[in-house]
């Protein structure tokens, strides 16, 4: 059966029996009135019931509880029931199979980190923009949290450069980075360690905070 999406009757949309990921539905909630229902939950044909989508459907389901609106891609028949667009034609024959997709479909969003410098440059842009965070997941606060952060980030390590037989030093200030040529650096390094009339890691780390006033 190939992949398809069918609006169905919310109240007739069914979880999974077990599901031990948490949501948090206050922020599912500002996102879907932000920007709309913009991903279908999906149903396991064989069992109709739900594979991924629990945290949606909550929030759906509390949204019209409470008397909301109805959001932005979610359809209401003539008896006010709303109608919710559900991703239909995937099925496991195994239960204990469709339990192991339900995991893997919280648990992998998890697993990848952010770029931190990134993603508060653009959280900023939005700012800028005159915008709102409101439905990102992200608020001032941790915006400011992240900017302190960074502010009080620096790195340097060895990377292999895959271009390159030799090892480039790799330097990170804040949201800066960039690659310095080693020997470069190690002489650099060499005629600091000399000023400081010490070679130990922490006191170069202290000398060059108190140089770029971090």
């Amino acid at each position: 059966m190939d992949i398809q999406v069918e609006y169905l009757p919310l109240s007739e949309i069914v979880e999974a029996d077990t599901n031990p990921k948490d949501h948090d539905i206050g922020q599912i909630y500002q996102s879907i009135k932000r920007f709309g229902f913009t991903q279908p939950i999906m149903m396991n044909e064989n069992t109709g019931k739900l594979l991924a989508g629990h945290g949606r459907l909550q929030t759906l389901q509390t949204m019209k509880q409470s008397g909301e609106k109805v959001p932005n891609r979610i359809k209401e028949d003539k008896n006010g029931e709303w109608l919710v667009p559900v991703l239909k034609g995937i099925s496991f024959d195994d239960d204990n199979e469709a339990q192991a997709y339900l995991i893997a479909d919280n648990r992998l969003t998890e697993l990848g980190g952010w770029n931190t410098g990134e993603l508060v440059d653009e959280l900023e842009k939005l700012i800028s923009a005159g915008l709102e965070l409101d439905g990102t997941g992200y608020d001032f606060d941790d915006l400011e949290t992240m900017v302190g952060d960074i502010n009080s980030t620096f790195e340097v390590e060895d990377i292999p450069d895959v271009d390159d037989e030799e090892t480039d030093v790799k330097i990170q200030i804040g949201r800066y980075r960039f690659k310095v040529n080693p020997e470069v650096f190690y002489e650099w390094e060499e005629r600091v360690a000399d000023e400081l009339g010490s070679r130990d890691s922490d006191d170069f780390v202290d000398w060059l905070r108190e140089t770029l006033g971090i």
